[in-house]
């Protein structure tokens, strides 16, 4: 049975952070530095989801994939692309699923949820920002038709790390379910 996935409520902030601290736990050793992951907090992403939620909005997507139980197991959020980028007006700021949930079409289902809501508030196209590093989630935003369109340097617990943008200048295709 496929997981159910719907708009994100306050109430989630709380499993949201669990799939923030638990997915970074997972998906970032050897990239992230390991104290900065070992300190990550429940309480601290839970606040900070509370408040994302809050002020969420139409043009501010938020959705949750849950499972069977009603346990949230994965997240995604966008809205309008926030760096001024001249040729991608949406953007897919965070995409998260518990490792034992990913392979399961939620990921594919929560990005599309997102690119179907940033179309029917008049974007056309869609950017989002990935560690290098993370070849998983690389391979994840091509197969998904994400073409590699910009890079950058951030820093992440000290260390400075590269980030790929993948972008797709035309959401129509991705905010449409696949058959």
């Amino acid at each position: 049975m496929p997981m159910l996935i719907r708009p994100a409520r306050i109430s989630d902030a709380e499993g949201i952070a669990r799939v923030h601290v638990d997915s970074w736990r997972t998906a970032y050793p050897g990239i992230v530095p390991d104290d900065y992951l070992a300190n990550m907090s429940y309480e601290q992403r839970s606040g900070v989801w509370e408040s994302i939620l809050s002020e969420a909005d139409e043009t501010n997507p938020n959705y949750v994939a849950v499972d069977d139980n009603g346990v949230v197991v994965g997240f995604a959020g966008g809205g309008p692309e926030r760096s001024g980028d001249p040729d991608l007006d949406g953007e897919l700021y965070v995409l998260h699923l518990l490792e034992d949930s990913q392979r399961r079409g939620a990921g594919r289902r929560l990005v599309t949820s997102v690119a179907s809501d940033l179309a029917r508030n008049g974007m056309v196209s869609m950017f989002v920002w990935v560690l290098e590093q993370n070849r998983p989630a690389c391979h994840f935003y091509e197969a998904l038709g994400g073409l590699p369109v910009r890079k950058q340097e951030i820093s992440i617990g000290g260390v400075t790390l590269a980030e790929v943008g993948y972008g797709w200048p035309d959401i129509g295709p991705l905010s449409e379910p696949p058959d």
